[in-house]
């Protein structure tokens, strides 16, 4: 899985959000589950 500049990423277990600053390749992970890409 790639990530893309600007997309929004959030945890489902503690709800931390992340938004992409560099794409890159891989799936970001936050509490030892893979996040969730949000709209």
């Amino acid at each position: 899985m790639a990530t893309k500049l600007g997309e929004t990423y959030k945890c489902q277990i503690c709800t931390n959000v992340v938004v992409v600053k560099q794409e890159g390749q891989g799936t970001l992970v936050c509490c030892g589950k893979p996040m969730t890409k949000t709209e």
